[in-house]
């Protein structure tokens, strides 16, 4: 299934109007969910606690940010680190906004990057993704040294929904989409997606490419249909295609390391897995009015992609959750899927922040003020509860209080 792909964010402000907004109305129906489980009941009792007040993080002459799209919190060592798109790397910072280290760069040299989707952090190493490459380079969290990589494109060759092309899917654009992609976890071991084919999301493999485990199982109806006239039609009546059942990523557990949360944006369901493979529990995740806001009416969509032929509309995953994150007390941190259009005032989408306890029930949720260009990817402080989100276009870093 194809996604939404775009190699860079500035690509879409040179969309012409049209395409612009199809575009933005292609983004509100992709992040709804089923309507037949929406509706004001489930959660939707748990009040919502708007974040208003932000200031910005302070920048000096040397910190000059591009494109931030991605951000993570250290606990250990509370500093920030930010994935600049622009420049390739990713640049580590303390309270003072002082540059600590820099990883990686621009390039095909060692620890280099044609482009970089993701980073990780671990207790003594930073990871950073290269799908392009199929690359996950790894360096000195102490120094920023770089010290090996792992060519993980040679593994997914071996999986048996690459045998036919024997060339891995080209990589998605990637700050909007995580969904089965590389993973490191806490300790460092390589969760490589498996997707169809197979009867796992996910093979677990250490360093130096060993297998040690198969994780997540493939939903149910889960099918690998291509149709887009199908497709387009499933989404018309509002349910999920039965090829999306299978998009997920991976959220360490911070309170219990072996273990990870899997997030299924579609569904939408929480499910939590040893790294040993076994499954400890999954739940589905209730519906709430921020969920069901986004969806729009289908049947107008279907006429606005009929009275716009010239338009090449991809099969874009349906997704509700983007990115998450778990505090040491093992809470999860959902963040839902917003808007990546250049501020489209007719479709601007406010971030939610939907809090989990460790047995996955939804206890808390959190709404920021501002319902522009803001990204999902977020970091969270939770010593002294503070939420990093960036804002894609200003190159600006905005901190909330919880």
């Amino acid at each position: 299934m194809l996604s939404l792909i775009f190699y860079s964010t500035l690509f879409i402000m040179r969309l012409s109007r049209n395409s612009i907004l199809l575009i933005c109305v292609l983004l509100i129906i992709v992040t709804g969910c089923n309507n037949k489980n929406g509706g004001s009941g489930g959660a939707s009792g748990i009040k919502a606690d708007i974040l208003k007040k932000h200031h910005t993080l302070k920048s000096n002459k040397k910190l000059l940010l591009g494109l931030p799209v991605k951000l993570k919190y250290d606990d250990i060592t509370d500093h920030l680190f930010i994935l600049d798109a622009n420049q390739r790397k990713i640049i580590e910072i303390g309270d003072s906004s002082n540059i600590v280290n820099e990883f990686g760069g621009e390039g095909k040299g060692p620890g280099e990057s044609i482009r970089v989707d993701n980073f990780f952090i671990t207790q003594k190493y930073l990871y950073t993704l290269d799908e392009t490459q199929r690359l996950i380079n790894k360096f000195s969290l102490q120094d920023g040294h770089y010290i090996s990589s792992l060519n993980y494109g040679q593994l997914l060759l071996k999986k048996k929904n690459y045998s036919k092309s024997k060339t891995p899917p080209p990589p998605r654009f990637p700050y909007y989409d995580n969904n089965n992609q590389p993973f490191v976890t806490n300790y460092g071991t390589i969760l490589l997606p498996t997707q169809t084919g197979g009867k796992h999301l996910y093979e677990a493999v250490n360093w130096k490419g060993k297998k040690l485990a198969d994780i997540g199982a493939i939903p149910k109806g889960y099918k690998a249909e291509k149709n887009k006239n199908k497709y387009w039609a499933t989404l018309e009546n509002r349910n999920v295609p039965a090829s999306d059942l299978d998009e997920a990523f991976p959220v360490n557990d911070c309170q219990d390391r072996g273990d990870i949360y899997l997030i299924y944006p579609a569904v939408p369901k929480i499910a939590k897995y040893s790294l040993s493979g076994q499954k400890i529990w999954e739940h589905k995740i209730p519906p709430t009015p921020e969920v069901d806001s986004i969806m729009i009416n289908l049947s107008d969509f279907a006429k606005l992609i009929k009275n716009h032929p010239q338009n090449n509309v991809a099969l874009i995953p349906v997704r509700i959750y983007i990115a998450g994150r778990c505090s040491s007390d093992g809470d999860l941190y959902l963040t839902t899927y917003t808007h990546p259009t250049p501020k489209p005032s007719k479709f601007n989408r406010p971030l939610w922040i939907q809090q989990f306890s460790p047995k996955g029930k939804l206890i808390k949720r959190y709404k920021t003020g501002t319902n522009i260009e803001e990204s999902p990817f977020s970091a969270f402080n939770f010593k002294k509860h503070r939420i990093f989100v960036s804002s894609y276009y200003s190159a600006q870093v905005r901190v909330y209080h919880f």
